[in-house]
């Protein structure tokens, strides 16, 4: 989500799709290739917020690629990430670094836009398979999918606290953090999209699950500033915008 825009990473047709909140198409770009400025197979994307620029991160002659895109589509530069395989989560902080998390091996990385590695640290000791980052003040939230919890984590990679746990948000595939401080964690275990909310010491706040669509596959999660939740389903190739939660 991006000033009440939904944008998505169209893994299978290469490509970025914008649309607004209520699911009307704006534009789309990229277009299939390894070549810089293409896209080949993009599995992640976020947003600069003070200059509207697109970070996309696919495949590309290596496991994963890392793209900078103007608010328009147009490319801009490529950033080397030959030290992640797999980017399971990215993330903006709010001073515009680009915080990117790796699932085979994990750990945390923090780059500036022109690319510099400011910091990183191993997280292997405490999950076992990231699916999803959120940062909220000093604070990075990392959802661990193989290990049915959200382990927190300091701006110096310093292990604070674990969120959820099993029969709570079992396998969870996104997340992210209100203003208010709420941590919400989906997940679709069961073939339904499940949200827990927690404060941010993990206290469960609410709960709640879409009955009416079947899904598998859920993938991210993000809150729009109405409220509503939005995440994708992988397995019919749906976005779903949930307006059935409250937070603060």
């Amino acid at each position: 989500m991006f000033f009440n825009m939904i944008i998505v990473a169209d893994t299978n047709n290469h490509r970025i799709q914008i649309f607004d909140k209520d699911g009307e198409f704006k534009y789309a770009f990229g277009s299939p290739g390894r070549e810089e400025g293409q896209l080949w197979y993009p599995r992640k994307v976020t947003v600069m917020r003070d200059s509207g620029k697109f970070v996309v991160c696919d495949r590309g002659n290596e496991r994963s690629r890392m793209q900078i895109f103007s608010k328009n589509g147009h490319f801009l530069k490529k950033i080397s990430i030959r030290y992640i395989d797999i980017v399971a989560g990215l993330a903006v902080t709010q001073n515009g670094d680009i915080v990117a998390v790796d699932s085979v091996s994990p750990t945390v990385f923090r780059l500036n836009e022109n690319g510099e590695l400011k910091k990183w640290f191993d997280c292997s000791e405490y999950m076992r398979e990231p699916s999803d980052i959120a940062i909220y003040g000093n604070e990075y939230y990392v959802c661990d999918f193989k290990g049915h919890c959200v382990a927190v984590f300091d701006d110096e990679g310093n292990f604070v606290r674990r969120i959820g746990g099993e029969n709570i948000t079992n396998f969870p595939n996104g997340i992210d953090v209100s203003d208010a401080g709420d941590v919400l964690v989906g997940d679709s275990h069961g073939n339904r999209f499940h949200v827990a909310v927690f404060s941010r010491e993990g206290t469960m706040i609410s709960e709640f699950e879409c009955p009416y669509v079947k899904v598998s596959r859920c993938c991210g999660l993000k809150l729009t500033s109405e409220g509503y939740v939005v995440t994708l389903a992988k397995n019919n190739h749906h976005v779903l915008v949930l307006n059935t939660l409250y937070v603060s």
